[in-house]
């Protein structure tokens, strides 16, 4: 940044007398790359190379050091560059690598003309290409063959590919590179395929695949079988449709040892699908799995729990060091349980869609219970339909409630809308437990950004917890009080709370209090 505001600053002070900038070449070349730097995979906007070449006229010293250094002209991106500026790049990068980032072109006016001219310029460099992104999530107006013999140009340098054919569904098969990238490294496709022999694979360290269509368990574990160095992968099938119908699935799939895999992704593909991969591919290194599928039957769960079973040991783990995990509620029937500690030796989410809140919490405890382990669940209550609310408030295992909706949290019910602080502090009689209360076990409550004004907090604490002189009074006549445990409190308040907040804080139901100021 201080490099960048140096540069401009002596760029738009070129004019004035008497300022020869005489820098060093040298300390002018480390500044320029400071500024402009080729080490990283971010795109090159227009802005910026319109700086480098403002920057070109603040002196002839200037223009001849800007010119006459390759590494501020490796960077291509197009369509943002226009054709002088490529051409521009592609002469004065002289030998150096270069990264092509080709965007939508769209429909606009002769845009088949100049993309076409564009992969003209840059194919015949191919032997340069360090890093390429080829974006067709919108159909261009040129032909799909002219796209797939670019893609296919013999580029042996290259070390990281990102190609999306998403226009040209169904999936496309395209041996990138030409299969001769031998130091490819990282590999981000969506709707490509590789060839089954392409030799692209071998070197991997990190793989994104994201495909709507259908792709066979065989495919998933010859990956692992070609990519013995794979660190990193992510299978991403969500927005596809009829998935559930049409994967298929091989009666023997070879089993196979991924060893250098620690990051392992795979969302949106089903069940048997995810749990076949799981049951045939040994993960020993894995530190991260994230997994989400949409569950048609609870017997889905059984089958997705059977293939768990390599990572028992490491979930037992992560619970056993922090014993409260994490549940989200982000949609009806959407949920997702995960691990709660950023730092954990295992990390795992498991996202669930279709099924029924009381069956995904059922088969957590009874993983939980396999594992020997405690259950402490922290809800994240994203929406709040009532059957789902209802469920949560009857489960002993929530001991921390976050409440992230904006504007007051309501419960969402045919008869009516209810407040959650109103539920909160909804008594229960029952003629033999006595009184009661929904979440019955919650330690923490926090409702950040849920608009609860803390006088409407207040009075649902007043209502949750009696005083003990009272429930003292209702025990000798019998009657039993389930008071819930005290909590830690967090909310946002304003300037003009101060006194409504000193009140809360000293509330025989608030162990701590936490509060957001808000001003005003």
């Amino acid at each position: 940044m201080a490099s960048h505001n140096a540069t401009s600053a002596i760029s738009n002070r070129r004019h004035e007398p008497g300022q020869p900038y005489y820098l060093p070449v040298e300390l002018l070349t480390s500044i320029l790359n400071l500024r402009f730097p080729d080490t990283d995979d971010r795109n090159r906007s227009r802005k910026d190379m319109a700086e480098l070449y403002d920057l070109r006229l603040v002196s002839k010293l200037w223009k001849e050091v800007v010119e006459d250094t390759p590494t501020l002209w490796t960077r291509v991106s197009v369509p943002d560059f226009p054709t002088t500026v490529v051409l521009d790049c592609l002469r004065r990068s002289k030998c150096h690598l270069l990264r092509i980032s080709i965007g939508r072109y769209g429909h606009r006016k002769n845009s088949s003309d100049t993309h076409i001219k564009h992969l003209d310029l840059l194919q015949p460099h191919s032997h340069r290409w360090r890093t390429l992104t080829y974006n067709a999530s919108i159909r261009p107006l040129i032909d799909y063959q002219r796209i797939k013999d670019f893609l296919e140009s013999p580029a042996p340098m290259l070390q990281s590919i990102s190609a999306d054919l998403s226009a040209f569904r169904p999936v496309r098969t395209v041996n990138l590179a030409g299969g001769q990238a031998q130091a490819l490294k990282h590999l981000r496709l969506t709707d490509v395929l590789l060839p089954w022999s392409s030799n692209l694979l071998h070197g991997l360290d990190t793989f994104v695949l994201w495909i709507q269509d259908t792709i066979s368990v065989e495919e998933i574990v010859n990956l692992f079988t070609k990519s013995p160095a794979l660190r990193s992968l992510r299978l991403d099938g969500r927005g596809a449709e009829g998935l559930n119908n049409a994967m298929p699935i091989a009666e023997s799939t070879p089993d196979t040892t991924a060893a250098s895999l620690e990051d392992v992704t795979i969302l949106g593909y089903p069940p048997h699908f995810t749990s076949h991969i799981l049951s045939h591919v040994s993960m020993p290194n894995c530190t991260s799995l994230s997994l989400s599928a949409d569950f048609t039957t609870v017997g889905d769960l059984d089958i997705l729990g059977n293939a768990l079973a390599q990572f028992m040991p490491r979930i037992a783990e992560a619970l056993s060091l922090d014993g409260r995990t994490r549940l989200l509620v982000s949609w009806e029937f959407t949920y997702e349980w995960s691990s709660s500690l950023e730092y954990e030796p295992f990390r795992f989410s498991f996202g669930f869609s279709g099924l029924t809140l009381e069956s995904v919490i059922e088969w957590i405890r009874n993983l939980v219970a396999t594992l020997e382990c405690r259950l402490e669940l922290e809800v994240i209550l994203a929406t709040s339909p009532r059957r789902t609310v209802e469920a949560l408030g009857e489960c002993n295992d929530v001991t921390k409630l976050i409440v992230s909706r904006e504007g007051e949290p309501l419960i969402d019910g045919d008869d009516g809308d209810v407040s959650l602080l109103d539920y909160l502090g909804d008594v229960r009689a029952d003629p033999v437990d006595g009184f009661s209360w929904p979440f019955p076990n919650i330690q923490e409550l926090c409702v950040y950004g849920a608009g609860c004004h803390p006088l409407r907090v207040f009075g649902m604490l007043n209502k949750r917890y009696l005083p003990d002189t009272y429930v003292k009074v209702l025990a000798g006549q019998g009657i039993s009080v389930r008071t819930p445990p005290q909590i830690d409190l967090s909310l946002e308040s304003t300037d003009g709370d101060a006194i409504t907040m000193a009140v809360l804080k000293h509330h025989w139901g608030v162990k701590s209090l936490n509060q957001e100021e808000l001003g005003g």
